[in-house]
């Protein structure tokens, strides 16, 4: 890979962390000095931009890079481009504006001095086009943005804006998993989505039947934080005789399963709050992969509600961070991808030695990291442990549990 493509990466995921309010790789990308100069003219610190960036007034839900220049001399690149921002920015849907960003090359990957932006389309763009109102865009000081309640409960899908979801045609749930679809790229969730999933299945479908449930005829089985579908998508051959569901706090994720996906399966998209809209003891079989990695102070809660919604006989299988995962992630770290070394390259990771619990970033971008004892002492207060099987989803451990023995028994 050459340096100018290391650049056009950085880019990237320059622009991803913004959307997605992505802190940890944003301040990953930044270096100690940095400083931003504003369209305003106003010039930021690291911090007080990443104070920006976490606050609710903050609200650019698509930023689309055009023009995009990149010059590299030795170890420092300079990247121009124009970018056309979604969002509420006083008097309009959208600004566009131009950014040049200074980056150096750290030895690790490269990570920006400064970055500096421009109403309209001044540096770069071979037809400009009208500037678009910046009023308002993210230090407004004579008016707050708030956050409708959707934003606050769950991802919805083009938050603040009408839309038309094109007729499609009935699906027909005949065939097998490989010839389902496959979602665009950018719902990938930076996994591959075409690699590694049957086997996580398999794995768990084995724990699982080891432990003594073999699924019947009217069964339900629950994704809990199914994404664009990459796990349930290998559960075609039970969907004819279970009923199977998947939900998440992305509509986005969820519409797509629903036109793509559903028959053979079902979808919900449900909130960041913990309740699933389900009866009481009605899933035979409740799985999260890679979803209490992002669980914070809300991990207890939403344990005791899959209690709720777990089958008498009921099992639930989910996956952690533990000291194995860090150790694994230690040994292979120049290999793990950018936004996994921004994770890894945190203080409050690096300096972590004895913890029960590590949480980088907040919200449901976070990245948890629990001491395996701990944890498993978390669940046992609710649940019966059955087995604890490391590497069970990449790097991360997997636990299966199943009620325990009312007092009463």
């Amino acid at each position: 890979m050459t340096h100018e493509d290391e650049v056009k990466d950085a880019v990237e995921l320059w622009r991803q962390a913004i959307v997605n309010k992505d802190l940890v790789t944003a301040a990953a990308l930044r270096a100690d000095t940095y400083s931003a100069v504003m369209p305003d003219g106003k010039v930021l610190s690291k911090q007080q931009e990443l104070d920006a960036l976490a606050s609710p007034e903050y609200r650019v839900r698509s930023m689309q890079i055009e023009n995009l220049r990149i010059t590299v001399q030795g170890m420092t690149a300079t990247a121009v481009f124009d970018a056309l921002l979604g969002g509420d920015f006083g008097t309009s849907n959208e600004a566009f504006i131009t950014m040049t960003i200074t980056f150096h090359n750290q030895g690790d990957g490269w990570c920006a001095a400064m970055c500096r932006m421009q109403a309209g389309s001044e540096a770069v763009s071979e037809t400009p086009r009208p500037p678009r109102s910046i009023k308002g865009w993210l230090f407004n000081k004579t008016r707050r943005f708030v956050p409708s309640f959707e934003e606050l409960a769950y991802i919805p899908y083009k938050a603040q804006s009408d839309y038309v979801l094109p007729a499609s045609q009935p699906r027909d749930s005949e065939g097998d998993d490989a010839h389902l679809p496959i979602p665009p790229r950018e719902l990938w969730l930076r996994y591959n989505y075409r690699a590694g999933a049957k086997g996580q299945v398999g794995t768990m479908l084995q724990i699982v039947r080891t432990s003594g449930v073999e699924f019947e005829t009217g069964d339900r089985i629950l994704d809990f934080g199914c994404g664009a579908g990459r796990m349930i998508r290998h559960l075609q051959p039970l969907a004819g005789t279970c009923e199977i569901w998947g939900t998440d706090i992305s509509a986005e994720h969820v519409l797509w399963c629903k036109r793509n996906l559903q028959p053979p399966f079902h979808f919900a998209t449900t909130t960041k709050v913990p309740h699933l809209p389900f009866e009481d003891r009605s899933f035979r079989l409740i799985y999260c992969g890679s979803v209490f990695t992002h669980i914070d102070d809300l991990a207890d809660t939403w344990l005791l509600e899959l209690r709720r919604i777990m089958a008498t006989d009921g099992r639930v299988y989910l996956t952690f961070h533990d000291e194995h995962t860090i150790e694994l992630w230690e040994k292979r770290r120049e290999k793990l991808p950018s936004w996994l070394r921004a994770v890894v390259n945190s203080p409050i990771y690096r300096e972590s030695k004895a913890f029960d619990m590590i949480t980088v970033g907040r919200g449901h971008l976070s990245h948890v990291f629990y001491n395996r004892d701990y944890f498993l002492r978390t669940l046992r207060s609710m649940f019966e442990v059955i087995s604890v099987t490391p590497e069970a989803y990449f790097a991360q451990t997997a636990v299966l549990l199943k009620r325990k023995p009312s007092r009463s028994s």
